[in-house]
């Protein structure tokens, strides 16, 4: 599932990093982002600890949380008080719950 900027995200953080929003998340991420720049894969975008490969970046980035940092980030409903240890998990729920204020 994609989960980009949405509307209904609010804090994350980690170990007491701050509540900034993904901004701060998505900063540790991507320094495990590797994008291939040969091969049949060109273009498309590994994970630098386990060497998966996704089509997309931002699928790379919810591996490499769903999968290498389980519950180390926390996100914040805006829209309600629940909060979620993925931004994917995040985002199934407001695109669910609450999809009077999606787009």
């Amino acid at each position: 599932e994609y989960a980009g900027d949405h509307q209904g995200y609010e804090g994350g953080h980690v170990d007491g990093q701050g509540a900034d929003g993904t901004k701060g998340n998505k900063v540790i991420l991507q320094q495990f982002i590797e994008k291939v720049t040969d091969g049949v894969d060109k273009g498309k975008y590994k994970c630098g600890i386990c060497g998966k490969i996704n089509g997309q970046k931002i699928h790379t980035q919810n591996h490499i949380e769903s999968i290498h940092f389980p519950g180390t980030f926390v996100y914040n409903c805006k829209h309600c008080e629940m909060t979620f240890t993925g931004r994917n998990k995040l985002y199934i729920h407001v695109n669910q719950m609450h999809k009077e204020f999606q787009h």
